[in-house]
């Protein structure tokens, strides 16, 4: 029986070095590969892509869950550097952490306008 052992999602942005500057030197992911139309980051075990879009109505509507192992460590260090006034759309900010259907979570809103969810399941 075939498993499945992983996926990276891919996020869009207008500007894909501006979104990768904020995933490595804001919330301390490291740079796989970085191109003009398309760039690779990670962290621990997590990788995610970003792909050049030219239209910002595509970055505004992208998305992606992350599973990690403790959703308040992981707000506590990122609160620090990013606004967590989620209604603010003048620039990243992340949700206050709470409880949803996937457990302990909140959302990071990058630069770009994609939205990334950061969960650690119940």
């Amino acid at each position: 029986m075939v498993k499945f052992t992983g996926a990276v999602p891919v996020l869009t942005a207008v500007d894909v070095r501006a979104d990768v500057a904020f995933w490595v030197g804001t919330l301390g992911f490291e740079e796989d590969f970085v191109e003009a139309d398309f760039a690779g980051v990670r962290r621990g075990d997590v990788h995610l892509f970003i792909s050049r879009t030219e239209h910002q109505i595509v970055a505004d509507n992208t998305s992606a869950w992350v599973e990690v192992t403790d959703a308040d460590e992981l707000f506590a260090e990122w609160s620090r550097v990013v606004s967590t006034d989620y209604a603010d759309t003048s620039g990243p900010a992340m949700t206050e952490v709470g409880e949803s259907p996937a457990g302990r979570e909140f959302a990071v809103r990058d630069p770009a306008g994609n939205c990334v969810h950061f969960a650690t399941g119940s």
